[in-house]
């Protein structure tokens, strides 16, 4: 069973809880019956630096980034993290504060300080998609925006947006990211994992989730392989013959389970010409759709 962290979260969300967030753990539990799992499901561990566009976001403080690390990202610009807005809003629905924002940029084991780079969020740095903050919860998607760039990593690269080329149903997909590992106990690995999920066509994703909205949204997985609580907001790739660099096609948003049978994972497609477009009904929104070049 998936859980949703917090209340606001999409049902079955794959965002998990970090060390400061113990009382909702709690409550979780108490609600589901499951302790609160902190990844990819049926996948394989990541050589280091494979990723280096890879985020973990985390809530801000002491010690070790595995403690406090929620959710996934990625590096969309030097100092842009694209990310899922579940992962960024409070029970009550809104965006969090920057100040209590940190994130891993470039790390493989997150444990590993000597790994990667550490941001903190700029002021008005979080911008959760205005839709999503409307209630249309398909539109899971929301930026940081950091205090100062990231030096020597490159962004991971974004498709044309209206075209659905890579994401038809039967091509290969892989998912990385640092969420639990194991359908029935909690597993939190340190080093990031990945897995190749087949996408699956439209049909198919209505047929198992009632609120699927084509628009904005697609899905990918089969049993056994899947992405998991913690994965939230990490992104989804495609590795494209003649090309070097992955292009990110989705961004881990909801799914029924793990890896369960006819519960395949949901995504926030980033093709979408819909999702962009829908930026614009906020100035931040439009600002960082701008400063991502974006149409």
């Amino acid at each position: 069973m998936r859980l949703s962290f917090p209340s606001r979260a999409r049902r079955g969300s794959r965002k998990t809880v970090a060390a400061t967030g113990v009382a909702t753990a709690a409550l979780a539990v108490l609600a589901t019956g499951t302790p609160a799992a902190h990844a990819i499901i049926g996948g394989t561990e990541v050589s280091n630096d494979a990723y280096p566009f890879m985020v973990a976001v985390m809530d801000k403080g002491q010690g070790s980034a595995l403690d406090r690390q929620f959710c996934g990202g990625s590096l969309v610009t030097a100092d842009t993290v694209m990310t899922a807005a579940h992962c960024l809003v409070d029970e009550a629905g809104k965006p969090v504060s920057p100040k209590k924002l940190q994130v891993a940029v470039g790390r493989t084991v997150l444990s590993s300080a000597g790994q990667g780079q550490i941001r903190n969020a700029a002021k008005g740095g979080v911008v959760v998609h205005p839709r999503y903050l409307k209630g249309q919860e398909a539109y899971d998607v929301a930026f940081i925006q950091l205090s100062k760039p990231v030096k020597g990593i490159s962004p991971i690269a974004l498709p044309t947006q209206g075209t659905d080329a890579l994401i038809r149903p039967g091509q290969k997909a892989t998912v990385a990211g640092w969420g639990n590992t194991d359908t029935e106990l909690p597993n939190t690995p340190d080093r990031l994992r990945e897995v190749k999920v087949p996408i699956l066509s439209h049909a198919e994703c209505k047929t198992s989730y009632g609120e699927y909205d084509s628009k904005v949204n697609f899905c990918a997985g089969v049993e056994t392989k899947d992405s998991c609580q913690g994965d939230s907001g990490g992104p989804i790739f495609r590795h494209v013959p003649g090309r070097r660099a992955p292009i990110q096609v989705g961004v881990v948003s909801y799914g029924e389970g793990c890896g369960a049978q006819g519960a395949p994972g949901v995504y926030t497609s980033v093709s979408s010409s819909k999702l962009w477009k829908t930026l614009d009904e906020s100035a931040a929104g439009k600002k960082v759709k701008r400063g991502m070049n974006r149409r």
